[in-house]
């Protein structure tokens, strides 16, 4: 294996949790480097006088046994020193992670240089969708035994390594001369690896470099499968009932380019729904929010820079040698998307996003935030591009509510205030006073609703007064600035009128002051229906059921898309328990009602299931959506990945992937919610009229999302048992019937037969 010249050590610990001096280092262990030559291994247990958090005993199945008689961490500080070393580059995974958590043991390496592998091999491997150690390990099958224990991981940190330097030593001139006068600039760690990077540049750019980052676009061959659209170019809304078919959009987007008529289709996340699409570049432009924009003078002013942090460096290098346009075009990792929104995001008012709306595309692609956002400001940018022609198409209208909910929010985060006034002092003055006030109003409440007596206080308008200055300077940075137009909105009496506004605290302290309308339809109607010709695809049967965002007028009947049945079916005698003992076979997706839940069957049942060779990710447990995404795909059958419904909505698969969904508990809103609580006191039956049809839409986006990643055979199964013991389970069953095959009941009516529909 081939490494870096320079002395360096890889390390690694396990901790009981995330905290530094709150959570304590278990493990360390590291391993010495010097002229590409292993000199010396070392690893210890360390003892804590608390208990291990069981799901650490799980994932590293290091028991408070097992330490027992181990020497604490004041007896192991100096001997832990000795293996780093004074002088040698220290070289880890996530290694700003174990240099936090050794400071909180006494152990201050804050000033050491160090070189982040993950960092690194997001880099040079463009094309991997996580830089998890789990999954490259995987991927580049490194020798990474025992997983989640700390020698095992320095032994597959130091391969990672070696694997990047083999990709380092295959950079053409130009790209080997970008990476050295970067990294000449930035953290010593970078420093050191740029002094001894290859000499010998390669003949040409390789493949890597070419590949993965950005989605391929080629010219689209229009089917003959389209839907039925209105022609009325009169503002109105029109409906068009849903499918399960993943080639839906396509359809659309096909029937839209062969119209003469302007069409922009609105789906809720753009960027997924554009990877599965082909789109002709001649006639159709997809319409990217500002923040997924990159700004050419913001990136400019970022690589003229004399000095870069680590994350600026290895971000500023990629935007050297991949050249983006948009957030898509990099592999963007850790804090890089820290210093990507800070300092290289387009805003609204950036003429790059501008440009975007000009000419008008006959076809645009856009989500639902940004639509709203055009339509309730006047002087966006994209109202020119939106002639009286132009059809609007909002796909996923069950989801408007939602997303209408966030694009009208009003919202000023403290901890984000605070640090825009980092070297204010002004600004710093003003938010202490701020944080008086919450604090009085609040009253120790994690959610405290606003009134119009809170606001109509002498304090108050003192607050609203000193914020004007604050929203008119131009040297803050925008957000912040927008932020605070948000509160200065929220703390105005008159302009609440049909607004829910709060104070929340989050659980570490974080504080926010919020404020959203109170209800979305009578927005949408004065925005959109009354204003364009708009279609709404919404769910099978819906139509009497979308009323927070559906006019209230008759509408004409939807119109119905064609079907598409998938296998379904009920088990109410199974247990989410008897599918964690037995799992079945493929990959399965297990939608459980909350992370609590999830965390507890993790507790229970990993360590069985690692025994029978059955991998088991789960959310909160196995890092965020695009490590447990990758980690699910790489994974070999048998698999289950529990996760919840709200964080399935959002999953991105390729199809033919998955064999079964398997929804354990039916997804219902939690009836306290901040925002859906006080929409639901508007109808008569509050269950039946609101949270159960929520229900339902939902029911249908699940399995909707299902379908674009299931195997030719893969199934549904329901195995909530209030389908059986509660009232409305009824209601719910017939709903799902909509969507299964047309079977015969098994012969065995007993329980241990499924029920088919």
């Amino acid at each position: 294996m081939d490494l870096p010249s320079f002395p360096f050590v890889v390390l690694d610990t396990e901790t009981t949790g995330f905290v530094p001096r709150v959570n304590r280092v278990i493990e360390f262990a590291s391993v010495q480097v010097q002229g590409g030559k292993t000199l010396e291994e070392y690893e210890t247990l360390i003892s804590i006088p608390e208990d291990v958090p069981p799901t650490v005993q799980v994932l590293t199945h290091i028991t408070p046994q097992m330490l027992t008689g181990k020497p604490t961490f004041e007896q192991v500080r100096e001997m832990i020193q000795s293996k780093v070393g004074e002088h040698t580059v220290i070289v880890g995974q996530n290694v700003g992670f174990d240099i936090r958590m050794l400071k909180g043991e006494g152990i201050d390496l804050t000033e050491r240089a160090w070189v982040d592998t993950s960092m690194l091999a997001s880099l040079v491997f463009p094309e991997l969708p996580s830089y998890s150690l789990g999954y490259v390990s995987t991927v580049l099958k490194l020798n990474h035994d025992p997983v989640h224990r700390a020698l095992g991981d320095v032994h597959a940190t130091l391969e990672l390594l070696g694997k990047c330097w083999e990709r380092l030593q295959e950079l053409p001139p130009d790209e080997l001369r970008i990476l050295f006068e970067i990294f000449s600039q930035s953290s010593p760690g970078y420093r050191r690896l740029a002094e001894v990077l290859p000499t010998v540049p390669a003949a040409k750019r390789p493949k890597w470099m070419l590949s993965g980052t950005r989605p391929s676009r080629g010219k689209k061959q229009v089917s003959g499968d389209r839907v039925s659209l209105p022609e009325s170019q009169k503002p109105g809304v029109t409906l068009i009932e849903d499918s399960l078919a993943p080639q839906t959009l396509q359809r659309i987007v096909d029937t839209a380019l062969a119209a003469k008529d302007p069409t922009w289709i609105i789906v809720k996340n753009l960027e997924a729904s554009v990877r599965g699409l082909t789109l002709p570049e001649d006639k159709a432009q997809v319409l990217m929010p500002a923040p997924l924009l990159l700004d050419p003078e913001a990136a400019e002013a970022l690589l003229l820079q004399q000095a870069f942090t680590s994350d600026e460096a290895t971000l500023a290098v990629k935007l050297r040698w991949y050249r983006p346009r948009a957030h898509r075009d990099l592999p963007v990792h850790g804090e890089e998307r820290a210093v990507w929104y800070g300092k290289l995001a387009c805003t609204e008012s950036t003429l790059t996003y501008h440009r975007q709306f000009s000419p008008p595309p006959h076809v645009a692609l856009i989500d639902h935030q940004q639509l709203l956002s055009i339509l309730e400001h006047p002087d966006h940018p994209g109202r020119a591009a939106l002639t009286p022609a132009t059809r609007l198409l909002v796909t996923d209208a069950s989801m408007l509510e939602d997303t209408a909910t966030k694009a009208f929010k009003w919202q000023a985060v403290l901890d984000h205030l605070r640090a825009a006034a980092e070297g204010r002092a002004d600004l710093t003055g003003f938010l202490d006073l701020l944080q008086l006030w919450i604090e009085r109003v609040r009253a120790f409440q994690d959610v405290r609703y606003l009134t119009g007596q809170d606001l109509d206080t002498k304090e108050t308008r003192l607050l609203r007064e000193r914020l004007a200055p604050f929203i008119a300077d131009e040297s803050l940075p925008e957000l912040p600035r927008r932020d605070l137009a948000d509160l200065e909105r929220i703390l105005t009496p008159e302009l609440l009128s049909h607004r829910i506004a709060w104070i929340e605290q989050r659980q570490g302290g974080s504080q926010s002051i919020q404020s959203v309308p109170e209800r979305i339809g009578p927005l949408l109607s004065s925005l959109l229906y009354e204003e364009h010709p708009t279609v709404l695809t919404i769910p099978p049967g819906s139509s009497a059921t979308l009323r927070e965002i559906l006019p209230a007028q008759n509408l004409p009947a939807a119109q119905p898309f064609p079907p598409s049945l998938i296998p379904l079916s009920i088990r109410t005698d199974i247990a989410l328990d008897d599918l964690l003992r037995n799992p079945p076979p493929g990959k399965s997706v297990i939608l459980v009602g909350s992370r609590r839940v999830i965390e507890e069957k993790y507790v229970e049942y990993m360590a069985a299931l690692e025994k029978q060779g059955v991998e088991m990710i789960c959310q909160n447990l196995s890092g965020g959506l695009e490590r447990m995404t990758a980690e699910f795909l790489a994974a070999p059958a048998p698999a289950l990945w529990l996760i919840t419904p709200w964080g399935y909505e959002d999953v991105d698969l390729p199809a033919e992937i998955v064999d079964r969904l398997i929804i354990a508990s039916l997804p219902f809103d939690h009836p306290s919610h901040t925002v859906l609580s006080r929409r639901a006191a508007h109808y008569p039956n509050a269950f039946e009229d609101y949270f159960l049809p929520r229900l339902e839409h939902r029911l249908f986006r699940l399995i909707r999302t299902f379908c674009r990643h299931r195997t030719f055979h893969g199934e549904v199964l329901v195995t909530d048992d209030r389908l059986k013991t509660k009232s409305y389970g009824k209601r719910v069953m017939a709903y799902l019937k909509q969507f299964a095959h047309e079977e015969k009941p098994a012969t065995d009516t007993g329980k241990s037969q499924m029920e088919l529909f």
